[in-house]
């Protein structure tokens, strides 16, 4: 039990520990995106994230700030990266929906329905809201054993040990749900495709002919990198990213037409 005990405590002392806080806007950013001006809230907001750090508010105004400035990719990648640090940020969720309406390219299904599932439901929160969560659990179980152990009332013991045994279960995935929010918050196998169009390769270089081009995405296109490689046949040895748009589409794409969320 005691060795429990200290797992649990080292998990939430990482999670939590790690909080990211959000600083304050910067008036004049705010001032100059209600004005209109959007190219100078944009480098506002821009160096008010290099100076205080990540914040989902900041990002969500960086994404609505690139949208107004016709940026579609630039707004994407900002849109996602404020739902890693806040996926309960409806209004960043909806803007994001919004933009992908507008994209060219339409996507298909990614992975399976169970992990898509699972992806779902781990969206719901934040790593550290999942933590928090798994936390309140824990005390749950603790309080539902003592129940069992030291109440003299059959009925109330019958209620620790089963309840005890379903809030056990509950810890457990909300545990997984805690480590795979903070894996995808800090996951580098997503990008954004940021040129107006790029023609994707059957092999990691240039397409020398028409039987090697294997589809052609645009800006704004979200893609999993599943490799990297250096083109051998490239003296300056440009990085390819070998992708999936979704279940039906994978190939090769040069590095430099991709950023990474």
């Amino acid at each position: 039990m005691r060795r429990l005990i200290s797992a649990i405590i080292l998990f939430f002392g990482f999670s939590i520990g790690n909080v990211i806080s959000a600083s304050p806007l910067d008036q004049s950013a705010d001032s100059a995106y209600t004005a209109g001006d959007f190219s100078l809230a944009t480098s506002l907001y821009e160096k008010e994230l290099k100076e205080s750090g990540s914040s989902a508010t900041l990002y969500y105004n960086l994404g609505n700030c690139y949208y107004r400035l016709g940026k579609m990719a630039k707004a994407v990648i900002a849109y996602e990266r404020s739902l890693r640090l806040d996926p309960s940020n409806s209004s960043a969720k909806a803007n994001l929906d919004f933009v992908n309406s507008k994209l060219v390219d339409i996507k298909g299904y990614e992975g399976s329905f169970i992990s898509r599932t699972f992806s779902d439901i781990t969206s719901l929160m934040s790593a550290n809201a999942w933590g928090w969560f798994s936390l309140i659990l824990f005390c749950l179980i603790v309080a539902a054993t003592a129940l069992y152990l030291f109440s003299g009332n059959v009925r109330l013991r019958k209620t620790g040990f089963f309840g005890g045994g379903i809030i056990c279960i509950l810890f457990i995935f909300s545990i997984v749900f805690a480590f795979n929010a903070r894996n995808m918050m800090t996951a580098k196998n997503k990008g954004v495709v940021s040129v107006p169009s790029s023609i994707l390769s059957t092999s990691p270089r240039h397409p020398q002919n028409r039987t090697e081009e294997a589809m052609l995405l645009h800006e704004g296109a979200r893609v999993t990198i599943l490799d990297s490689i250096a083109s051998p046949t490239d003296s300056l040895k440009t990085m390819w990213y070998d992708v999936a748009f979704d279940n039906d589409h994978r190939a090769w794409i040069n590095s430099a037409d991709v950023e990474i969320i």
